[in-house]
């Protein structure tokens, strides 16, 4: 496999307390644990080509700006779309030394059966929200992802969803914007530790 791009998802944009468990557990199933499967599944084959012809492979996990905004309805798809950018960031790690590279494609409404379906049930606050951002035609979506991962973008994104985060005041807003830069800096600065210590870990396992 030279690219595994999990594609799969569901919806049901209902308030919490009006979601059935069931529903619940089967967004998570889908979303979440049905991309753990493929890639588990993938893994050992794609190393395997990587290590043997020394071309990059790519992983791409269809997630959605619902994976960096809560929004109203959503919230057991923004769950499992939060935990999909987790899963990703931990698997580039992971796999830093096995030239395989991870992509995470935010689209934002794209018209696809199951953004017609989900619009039937939808309620009224999130179509609000949602307001007249109309929907991206999957074939643009498709062409923008291929793009990104062909570049081994890690985010591959239609919105700016940076900062959406709700601040618990004016003051801790005005903190946060202020020190956005610094912030990003020190994030940069841990993550180079962190991917540095797995390489170096990496190393000495192959040399023992």
């Amino acid at each position: 496999t030279d690219v595994l791009v999990c594609n799969q998802g569901v919806s049901l944009p209902l308030t919490l307390e009006e979601l059935d468990m069931k529903d619940v557990r089967f967004e998570i199933d889908v979303n979440l644990v049905g991309t753990l499967n493929l890639v588990k599944a993938s893994l050992p084959g794609m190393k395997k080509a990587a290590a043997q012809d020394g071309k990059p492979r790519s992983i791409a996990f269809t997630s959605s700006p619902a994976g960096q905004v809560g929004i109203y309805a959503y919230a057991t798809y923004s769950a499992t779309n939060f935990a999909l950018r987790g899963v990703a960031e931990a698997l580039q790690m992971e796999l830093i030394n096995d030239n395989i590279h991870l992509s995470l494609i935010l689209p934002g409404d794209t018209d696809t059966p199951l953004a017609a379906q989900a619009l039937k049930v939808r309620p009224h606050i999130a179509n609000l929200i949602a307001g007249d951002t109309g929907f991206m035609k999957a074939e643009d979506v498709a062409h923008k992802a291929l793009n990104g991962i062909k570049s081994g973008n890690f985010v591959i994104t239609c919105l700016a969803t940076a900062g959406f985060s709700p601040p618990n005041s004016c003051l801790m807003a005005f903190a946060e914007v202020m020190t956005a830069g610094l912030m990003r800096f020190v994030a940069l600065c841990y993550l180079s530790k962190w991917y540095k210590t797995v390489q170096k870990h990496d190393t000495k396992v192959k040399e023992n």
